[in-house]
């Protein structure tokens, strides 16, 4: 074919090989990769996992004992002045012995911590046995922390993977990590909207080969109290930064407890600085077993 009618036969080839090419194009990209599939599939079986998990917590008996070691650290922020330390701190009914501090402000305390559940019934009792370095016994005693209150750590995961909370969530894998050469998924969690008040979210690190949750980062608008640090942050023309974490390196029966909570409280200045003003350690450790039982088998 030659002449005017072999260049249109050769433009309509390439305009229809483009065609073909673009359409193809879309195609693939529309088509999910095996690279996504593997972890659709993979996010699916933790999902899973963690819900059948979340039910053994939900339906166990407990009763253990351990010692909650705590120390809180405060440190001023020259922006709020020299007497505004405990500015959002003091709820009502405390008491406790303070002095302005120069450079900063250290309180110990040590709990010997109860919990007991049974038929649904739970029971929680702490013993103050040492403040600040200094031996005492205060039975049935409050948590005396000023910048936070942990409570009922234990059962965290269910916030974040119960099957209530799972409808209500969106899941995806952000990374993962090497622990003692297995694999560590790191899911994130989100609020479907519209968000509820006090949606508890974060991020979790998550052993694949059982799901076993190992760590969870707590969004900070999770944290109790967060909109006092957000006034605080008003006061200063400043945003608030808030990193909660709580560590699950203890396990019994194939139920992980608490081992270690950390929260840093800390403000993004002006200059784009940060201040921290308080960070609070808690390590739970010498827990002694009575009860753990489960009554929802857990299946892989």
């Amino acid at each position: 074919m030659t002449g005017r009618a072999g260049r249109r036969f050769a433009l309509r080839s390439r305009v229809a090989a483009a065609l073909i090419a673009a359409g193809l194009a879309s195609a693939l990209a529309a088509a999910p990769s095996a690279q996504d599939a593997r972890r659709d599939e993979r996010l699916d079986r933790i999902l899973r996992l963690t819900k059948a998990y979340c039910a053994r917590i939900d339906k166990a008996a407990f009763d253990f004992i351990c010692l909650e070691d705590i120390k809180e650290e405060f440190k001023p922020i020259s922006e709020l002045g020299p007497d505004a330390i405990l500015l959002g701190y003091v709820r009502p009914g405390m008491s406790f012995s303070y002095r302005t501090p120069k450079r900063g402000w250290v309180r110990t305390f040590v709990y010997d911590y109860q919990f007991i559940r049974k038929a649904g019934e739970s029971v929680e009792t702490r013993t103050l046995i040492e403040r600040d370095g200094r031996k005492t016994k205060e039975k049935n005693a409050s948590l005396q922390t000023l910048a936070v209150r942990v409570q009922n750590a234990l059962f965290g995961p269910t916030g974040l993977f119960s099957a209530d909370r799972q409808s209500r969530h969106h899941y995806s894998i952000a990374g993962e990590e090497k622990a003692d050469g297995e694999t560590v998924l790191l899911v994130d969690v989100v609020p479907r909207p519209p968000a509820e008040p006090g949606h508890v979210v974060g991020r979790a690190w998550i052993l694949e080969r059982d799901a076993s949750i190992l760590k969870i980062e707590w969004d900070q608008s999770s944290v109790g109290g967060f909109e006092a640090l957000q006034d605080i942050a008003r006061k200063i023309d400043a945003e608030p930064r808030l990193v909660s974490t709580t560590e699950y390196g203890v396990e019994k029966n194939g139920i992980r407890f608490p081992s270690r909570d950390t929260t840093e409280e800390a403000y993004i200045l002006k200059d784009k600085k940060k201040a921290v003003r308080s960070t609070t350690t808690i390590v739970y450790r010498n827990y002694k077993f009575f009860t753990v039982e489960t009554e929802v088998e857990f299946r892989r």
